[in-house]
């Protein structure tokens, strides 16, 4: 026994590595703030969207009223305390304490409900001063958890589902057989009758439930040329599918409500590239100040969005600017009357050259006076 406990004695304690936590001027960086967001999340556009995410979610309804108001009370605390350029939090327990007015031990249940839901992310644990770092003034300082509000991404993977006779990753078998000398005779169009294990072609399975639902029935899109300006209102309406098509995340609002936003935009003559571009960058040509689109699915505040942006684009009056297409059109009209003007000018000069050849020159002319006007003189 005194030999085992020996050899146990001997042998290395294995280190115990703890994560290093991050500095308190790279709190609210892009590339940290992006990493904290939970697998399946993406970072929130504003505090309503994390709210009604919350509302959405499926373990949130099955919780208890007390639950769902500490939950709720919790999230808004943290919304209060939020910043909206990073989407990061900083409350700190004594104030999430006391404005949910619950125990710590219920608020640090709180958060992890919300991590393990999604909506929330740890971008720096809470630290004291005792193991905090120096300050600039040389001083240590309790440092707050940093949290980060999220949303759960609308691209998330929908995982393949298995059947009878279908693999995980592959294709399901020949009906007729596995092999060419096998294969019987059918006919090319499809089945009425449906194999049993399979889905029926007016059912199937969404991602976030099993139930089967009635699938919507493909409908193709209205393409519309970019650069190419409209003249009715079903031209204009595909102009605006054209757009809700080049940008994803418009999909919540439909074609007749993105065509309603830009209709005076369209009739001025603007096209659906001038209506990408004025949604990206400011008419002085900076790119807008902020991430860009709300990630969100509400069409109300989509639309308000694109008033907003657009709304740069107007004059006092509330008329539309002078598109990009537009101007370059004008410019280029002007380049090429000013090329006209000038080859005329030069064909001009060249005929009156051609003119003056044979003939005496201004300069010659003048000599030529000077000097009978020399002669006279002398013979006088």
């Amino acid at each position: 026994m005194s030999a085992i406990l020996h050899t146990l004695a001997q042998e290395p304690t294995p280190a115990i590595y703890r994560k290093r936590r991050v500095s308190r001027h790279k709190e609210t960086t892009r590339d940290v703030v992006l990493r904290a967001v939970p697998t399946g999340s993406a970072r929130a556009a504003h505090g309503n969207d994390v709210l009604r995410a919350l509302a959405d979610t499926p373990e949130f309804a099955r919780c208890y009223a007390s639950s769902r108001k500490t939950l709720r009370n919790t999230l808004g605390a943290l919304i209060q305390r939020a910043d909206y350029e990073s989407m990061t939090t900083r409350p700190g327990w004594q104030y999430l304490c006391e404005i949910v007015g619950v125990s710590r031990r219920t608020i640090a249940r709180a958060l992890k409900t919300l991590q393990t839901w999604g909506l929330l992310g740890v971008v720096a644990s809470g630290r004291s001063a005792t193991y905090a770092t120096v300050g600039p003034d040389g001083e240590r300082t309790n440092e707050a958890a940093v949290y980060v509000l999220c949303t759960p991404s609308p691209l998330h993977v929908v995982k393949p589902t298995t059947s009878d006779g279908v693999e995980e990753f592959g294709t399901p078998p020949a009906l007729g057989g596995s092999h060419l000398k096998n294969l019987k005779e059918t006919h090319t169009r499809a089945r009425e009758n449906h194999f049993e294990g399979t889905a029926t072609p007016s059912e199937y399975e969404t991602g976030g439930s099993a139930a089967p639902t009635h699938q919507t029935p493909y409908r193709p899109e209205l393409n519309w040329p970019t650069h190419k300006t409209t003249a009715s209102t079903k031209q204009r309406l595909s102009a605006a599918s054209e757009l809700r098509r080049r940008i994803f995340l418009l999909r919540p609002m439909s074609s007749k409500d993105v065509a309603s936003v830009v209709r005076d935009f369209l009739i001025a003559g603007w096209t659906v590239a001038d209506l990408h571009h004025a949604l990206d960058f400011q008419p002085t040509g900076d790119p807008w100040p902020y991430s860009g689109i709300p990630l969100s699915d509400s069409a109300p505040r989509l639309r308000g969005w694109m008033r907003k942006r657009l709304s740069a684009w107007r004059t006092t009056a509330g008329e539309p600017f002078r598109s990009r297409d537009q101007r370059s059109s004008v410019e280029a009209l002007e380049r090429r009357a000013q090329a006209v003007r000038t080859t005329a000018r030069l064909r001009q000069e060249r005929e009156e050259q051609a003119n003056r050849i044979g003939q005496d020159s201004p300069a010659k002319i003048v000599a030529l006076a000077q000097i009978r006007a020399l002669r006279t003189r002398k013979y006088e």
